[in-house]
């Protein structure tokens, strides 16, 4: 919905652990893709009222009371399965809400929402993309490590997802492609259409072209951004 309401459209939606994987494109600027990143942890807020309300009824069901509490019921019986299973919904949507939104690494939302505000505040985009991945590899590194530690496999694909996205992003920032990363694509073109590009950081990792390599041929549309075709065999990014 927050995708149609700044002219864009989702292509699909994953299902997985840590709930629902939008891929999503639209051909607006930072500000609109704040609001589409904001749009999803914001779901959480009416699907924890729902659960709630369901912890609340299990909980007179089961105690004749409608004082909750979050914690898990002890000892478990079929008396108080609905109090656990509500319960756990609730912390459940709480701890995706805060994760996805107070945790700054792309690809999550609290990333993209991080990088909009950057390229909003009039940031270039190298040095937002510097910025991004400095953020999202330590913490990528933390999340992959507790998972260790805590024996939880989900965990620490989420933590690889994140390392992976990150270097993704590393690999077009070096090699100068940052104009067609999704996140960046549409302030590029915006600057390169204004005569842009000054005040940018210099790329230490920047590959030098040897003649007849490969050159970006015309703009093109990649997931709803306006953006320049990726090399033949380059692994693209996602969102």
């Amino acid at each position: 919905m927050a995708a149609r309401q700044v002219g864009g459209h989702a292509e699909s939606i994953l299902l997985w652990p840590l709930g629902g994987l939008a891929y999503i494109g639209h051909n607006q600027g930072p500000k609109a893709d704040m609001w589409v990143a904001l749009a999803g942890p914001l779901t959480h807020v009416p699907m924890t009222i729902f659960w709630v309300c369901m912890l609340v009824a299990a909980t007179y069901v089961a105690y004749g009371t409608t004082s909750i509490s979050l914690g898990w019921p002890w000892p478990l019986t079929v008396h108080n399965l609905g109090v656990a299973v509500c319960s756990g919904a609730v912390v459940l949507n709480i701890s995706l809400f805060a994760f996805n939104l107070l945790v700054p690494a792309y690809p999550l939302d609290g990333g993209r929402i991080l990088v909009d505000s950057l390229l909003t505040c009039g940031v270039a985009e190298r040095t937002t993309a510097v910025v991004t991945c400095c953020v999202a590899t330590p913490i990528a590194v933390g999340i992959i490590i507790w998972g260790c530690v805590q024996f939880q496999v989900i965990t620490i694909l989420v933590g690889l997802w994140i390392l992976w996205s990150t270097y993704q992003l590393f690999d077009c920032y070096r090699k100068g492609l940052l104009a067609q990363h999704p996140m960046f694509a549409f302030t590029a073109q915006q600057n390169a259409a204004a005569g842009g590009n000054q005040g940018q950081l210099p790329n230490p990792f920047a590959q030098q072209a040897a003649p007849d390599t490969y050159q970006p041929p015309a703009a093109t549309v990649v997931q709803g951004y306006p953006v320049q075709a990726y090399p033949p065999n380059y692994p693209p990014g996602r969102v």
